[in-house]
């Protein structure tokens, strides 16, 4: 086994990952609240309805990066992969809710 590089730590990497998933839900919720905000106080269901599934995304992102971090505290995880395909629906959710809210915005004013 070779040993890492100096100032290298293998166990930094997962770290920044799983901050990232909680700071991504965190920017998501913001987003979904100040998006269904909209929503209620112009009563447009479409804003509303895009502003609940941004919510319910952001939960999904939440989900993961928690299940992840507690999969990363077993022995032997990081030689583990990550399954793609929940990811990417996922993603996909949040750009199509994304793209929906900022469209439902612009096209009010």
């Amino acid at each position: 086994m070779t040993a890492a590089p100096e100032g290298r730590d293998p166990g930094l990497q997962p770290e920044r990952t799983l901050l990232a998933w909680g700071r991504t839900a965190l920017v998501l919720t913001v987003d979904a609240l100040l998006v269904l905000r909209a929503g209620l106080v112009a009563d447009r269901a479409a804003l509303t309805a895009t502003g609940g599934l941004l919510a319910a995304a952001a939960c999904g992102f939440l989900g993961y990066g928690l299940r992840r971090r507690r999969g990363l505290e077993r022995p032997g995880a990081l030689a583990r992969a990550v399954p793609a395909l929940p990811l990417r629906i996922l993603t996909a959710t949040v750009v199509v809710a994304a793209a929906g809210s900022a469209g439902c915005v612009l096209a009010g004013r």
